[in-house]
């Protein structure tokens, strides 16, 4: 989790769930607002991400929020579902 903060606001953030897999830290998916608006990069074990459309909150504030709370609450959704990748 990454974040820049001017006069009490968040400009810029990324809040990212890593996996400890085969004696590594692995992405297994992001969210940020890199692109001047915030979506989810939910990353494949061969390195391809798929992005989710933009999405609509009320500040920077709202979406960092709401991803640490998506995170925090499916973290095992991301993590089986990165590891069903890799069993293809």
């Amino acid at each position: 989790m990454r974040y820049v903060k001017e006069r009490g606001r968040i400009l810029r953030f990324v809040v990212q769930l890593e996996v400890y897999l085969e004696d590594i830290w692995t992405p297994v998916t992001r969210y940020d607002n890199a692109h001047r608006f915030v979506h989810r990069d939910d990353i494949r074990p061969d390195g391809t991400q798929i992005k989710t459309p933009p999405m609509a909150f009320a500040s920077n504030e709202d979406a960092f929020n709401f991803a640490l709370r998506d995170l925090r609450v499916n973290y095992s959704f991301y993590i089986e579902r990165y590891r069903q990748w890799k069993r293809i």
